[in-house]
């Protein structure tokens, strides 16, 4: 293997802007010998350093990889244009952090994929680390590369760029491929006869290039299988047991500044609510929870080992912890004397809300976040977000009391069904709750309000539904501006143009792939931020390359068409999935 320390130390680092980021001296570090080990694999974070460094899932992965006999496990980050630059011109591969050595001489070289925007990164990074773009032009000296994570449930866009992709939780089945790809070293298997073995032997192992779609008269496409001994459909990974992920005790502490500086534990996987909307509440069932004392002696190792004074209980849904009453009074007795606060995100504003002040003295009281989701109980009913306004106002002003000054409200606009009443409602919605803190000091609440725009996710009840177009979203905006001019409420919107690029890559087939490539081609780097987000680079590739953006985005689709997803099967089956979908057009249709 290749080191490029020298070159990164001399020739990169003098040249970046914070060129703490690259140093790969985090505390917590675990990777060891990359050239010595059995099996090499660098866990690649398609986005910056901060966000990857934060990221919860690869820090898993990168702590289960690294505890396997014989095994090294390094990591990437995407990096900055100023450092991709300097890269380039100075003709230094892309590299792991820790080993320095070059990320095309690892074994396997594992993405994780956590949204859509994130895709021309990992085109960005296998450039620059001199591995070839599509797996078709990988030979016998390249590493493998893997995929995971979300994109992983919808995997067609991004298909040809990989040579395996694990639907579902990675820990069990990347730890076989390492495995796999151990015996293959030792036994001199060919990449073709490793890959093989992968889709067959391997859970939630999907390999793309045993499967090719074929088009229909109506426009759509159909995947089948290449070969009779690979499986029709993938079944998600599953750990059946959160104790059997490890919970991380020694988490990596960011030499620069990541988006997260805290412990954070995971408590809970999956989610009971089966909001109609929601892809992650949708994939990762079954719900599973980790036992009190193992959250209590991670959080306690995890404190001692990184200084952190605050302590994240991570799940989709927080206040469906079946012990959460329990598991905040033991986390409050040792830790408040200490001076370490605990944070409770996902939280759902109902009776258990209510209760919750009164053992949370130590949680921070910057903000309280309600996912509202829709203005009115009409839509909410609609997408089956189990939220009332009564539960919202009287959770909002027990938190009040209990010490919060500041409420976040999350939405969604361009739902089904929605009317410009319902848009209304969103602002009105706001203003009640600010109101809810009158009953306490007299005062308004400072409500800021987060709307994001409809996107209709595979594997969720929604995913038939149409995405509304720009111009829509562009007048819901206006509006809500207007309305809350001289009010207690601030609006905050994603950007509209990102949305329905996201809801293009989300229901895209194979066929996107050649306008992810031609879109990265023309520069685009970084879409999920605004300083480097250019939609030209997208609408442009998608005129070269013949794409109909509003094909796979904004068209209704037929229940009886093949959805391009339809080969990993998660734990709600089609029929599940269906039903759920004709009940939301009869609620709105009795409502409308």
């Amino acid at each position: 293997m290749r080191n490029v320390g020298q070159l990164v130390s001399a020739r990169l680092l003098p040249q970046v802007s914070r060129p703490s980021q690259y140093v790969g001296l985090e505390i917590n570090r675990r990777c060891g010998d990359a050239q010595s080990a059995e099996v090499s694999v660098a866990l690649a974070f398609p986005d910056t350093y901060a966000i990857g460094i934060s990221h919860l899932g690869s820090q898993v992965l990168y702590r289960t990889l690294n505890d396997l006999p014989g095994v090294a496990c390094d990591r990437a980050y995407c990096p900055l244009p100023d450092a991709e630059a300097v890269l380039r011109a100075e003709t230094i591969p892309l590299f792991g952090w820790e080993s320095r050595c070059a990320l095309g001489d690892f074994d396997v070289l594992g993405f994780s994929l956590p949204y859509e925007l994130c895709v021309t990164n990992v085109l960005t990074m296998l450039d620059l680390a001199g591995v070839p773009l599509r797996s078709a032009e990988r030979g016998e000296g390249h590493p493998l590369v893997v995929g995971g994570d979300a994109l992983a449930d919808s995997p067609e866009p991004v298909a040809p760029f990989f040579d395996v992709l694990i639907a579902g939780d990675g820990e069990s089945p990347l730890a076989a491929l390492v495995e796999l790809v151990r015996r293959a070293k030792r036994d001199r298997l060919p990449r073709e006869r490793t890959l093989l073995e992968a889709a067959r032997t391997i859970e939630g192992a999907y390999v793309p290039r045993f499967y090719q779609p074929q088009a229909r008269d109506d426009g759509a496409t159909e995947l089948r299988p290449l070969r009779p001994d690979v499986p029709s459909a993938v079944r998600r990974a599953c750990v059946r047991n959160l104790a059997d992920s490890p919970a991380l005790d020694r988490p990596l502490v960011p030499l620069a500044e990541g988006v997260h500086d805290r412990v954070t534990i995971e408590i809970m996987r999956g989610c009971p609510n089966a909001c109609r909307f929601c892809q992650a509440g949708a994939v990762r069932l079954p719900v599973r929870w980790r036992p009190v004392d193992e959250i209590l002696a991670a959080a306690r190792q995890a404190v001692a080992a990184t200084g952190y004074d605050e302590i994240s209980l991570l799940s989709l849904s927080t206040s469906d912890y079946p012990r959460l009453d329990e598991l905040i009074a033991r986390l409050n007795t040792e830790f408040a004397p200490r001076h370490v606060s605990i944070s409770l995100p996902s939280l759902r504003v109902d009776s258990q809300l209510r209760l919750l002040p009164a053992l949370t003295s130590t949680v921070r009281k910057g903000g309280l976040t309600i996912a509202a989701e829709a203005g009115s109980e009409r839509l909410r009913r609609a997408i089956r977000k189990g939220i009332t306004e009564t539960d919202m106002l009287a959770g909002v002003r027990e938190a009040y009391r209990a010490g919060w000054r500041k409420v976040k409200v999350y939405f969604m606009a361009g739902l089904p069904g929605e009317t410009p009443d319902d848009i209304d409602e969103i602002f009105r919605l706001c203003l009640r709750l600010s109101d809810a803190r009158r009953d306490v000091d007299g005062q308004r609440g400072a409500i800021g309000a987060s709307v994001s725009w409809f996107v209709p996710k595979p594997h969720t009840p929604m995913q038939w539904c149409p995405m509304r177009d720009a111009e829509y979203f562009f007048s819901v905006r206006s509006r809500l501006r207007e309305l809350s001019r001289r009010s207690p409420v601030s609006f905050r919107f994603h950007w509209i143009e990102r949305s329905v690029l996201e809801g293009v890559i989300a229901r895209g087939d194979r066929r996107l792939a050649d306008a992810i490539e031609a879109a990265w081609r023309a520069g685009a780097r970084l879409d999920a931020w605004d300083e480097h987000f250019r939609y030209e680079h997208w609408t442009g590739a998608f005129e070269q390359t013949g794409v109909d953006a509003a094909y796979f985005g904004r068209r209704e689709i037929p229940e009886s068409e093949p959805l391009p997803w339809a080969h990993i099967v998660c734990h709600r089956g089609r029929d599940v999935l269906l039903r759920e979908y004709r009940q939301l057009r009869e609620t709105l249709a009795a409502e409308g």
